[in-house]
């Protein structure tokens, strides 16, 4: 086999480098998968606008990905070269307290693949085959990328305590916002209301089952839900932008002894009403990826069509052309929802 491979190193802010770099080391445990297509995440778009302070260059970024297995470690029996998989990119001790509660995302020893160890934005990575799940054949490339964020979502929809029949309000129409929408239409059955900023976004949310959308910058978020609710307000948010106005929009919604679930992940000091939030019983939670049981759950979500990601998918680009993905994700000049790349 050759030993070098092409993958696209980041230098930090927008100086990604496509560059020739060792094939990855295949341990006993591991398979190695031959990139076929990888999503660009929000948090990559954080890194290269210089807001991430977690990932530290240079380093191979890309957690959302698919492929087929090019070789497979001497004590992995399980899958053989050919197999197209999606790889679940968090890696947890699985000796910890959280980990022995089933907690497997906030793991004390948490390892994230292109965060603490080099991504899949490159030919060729290397991964724990227990990490790695069998691509249906009703499921392409494309649309696995996807299962990662689909399991934020489905983690966050599972995180809040609703009814059936409860409202809902998605903060955010984002890839995840867009998500949420769906797995809380799928489980809840409510109305489910999306909010943002962006007309497009927006309209997509509409079309993908929103029973109502409110541009914040054009409508006054709370009168709207308000009129929406009959007077009550939502009987939970999820926010999935992170900033403090979207935070205080959450609250001023919610209704007394509602719940607000935190997804976004941008700010890390926001001041928040705590007078509100203790006079109603509000309770507010923080919401981190997804535990491996959210991430079966969202390949079946995929398979079975209840949830649709393809309109999702915006842009395709090879993988050296990854200076334009980027511009298209950091310059807003075009409409974009997810960017994938194809290495």
């Amino acid at each position: 086999m050759h030993t070098r491979m092409k993958a696209a190193v980041w230098h930090g802010g927008k100086d990604v480098r496509i560059e020739e770099v060792p094939d990855p080391k295949v341990n006993t445990d591991d398979v190695l998968v031959r990139v076929k297509s990888v999503g660009i995440c929000g948090s990559d778009a954080h890194a290269f606008e210089g807001k991430s302070k977690r990932r530290v260059p240079p380093l191979i970024l890309g957690h959302e990905f698919a492929g087929v297995v090019a070789d497979t470690g001497t004590r992995v029996h399980d899958f053989q070269n050919g197999d197209r998989v999606v790889v679940e990119p968090t890696i947890s001790c699985g000796a910890c307290e959280p980990c022995s509660n089933g907690r497997t995302n906030i793991c004390v020893e948490i390892r994230l693949i292109g965060l603490h160890i080099p991504g899949a934005f490159a030919e060729y990575i290397a991964v724990p085959a227990r990490k790695c799940y069998k691509l249906p054949d009703n499921v392409s490339f494309d649309e696995a990328t996807l299962v990662e964020p689909l399991s934020v979502a489905t983690h966050a929809v599972n995180m809040t305590p609703t009814r059936v029949g409860d409202n809902l309000l998605v903060i955010g129409s984002g890839v995840v916002g867009l998500l949420i929408l769906q797995v809380a239409k799928h489980r809840v059955g409510g109305n489910v209301f999306v909010s943002d900023l962006i007309d497009y976004k927006l309209d997509l949310a509409k079309r993908l089952g929103a029973n109502a959308v409110i541009h914040s910058g054009k409508e006054d978020v709370t009168k709207r839900v308000r009129e929406l609710t009959n007077g009550k307000g939502v009987d939970a948010v999820i926010e999935a932008v992170g900033v403090q106005d979207t935070l205080q929009q959450g609250l001023a919604v919610v209704k007394k002894g509602g719940e607000v679930t935190i997804t976004g992940l941008l700010q890390q000091i926001i001041e928040v009403d705590v007078m509100k939030l203790v006079t109603n019983e509000i309770t507010m939670r923080g919401d981190y990826t997804y535990t491996s049981g959210d991430f079966k759950t969202s390949l079946d979500l995929i398979k079975n069509d209840v949830v649709h990601v393809k309109p999702l998918i915006t842009h395709t680009f090879p993988l050296t052309d990854i200076a334009k993905a980027v511009g298209v994700l950091t310059e807003g000049k075009e409409q974009h929802i997810k960017i994938l790349l194809r290495p």
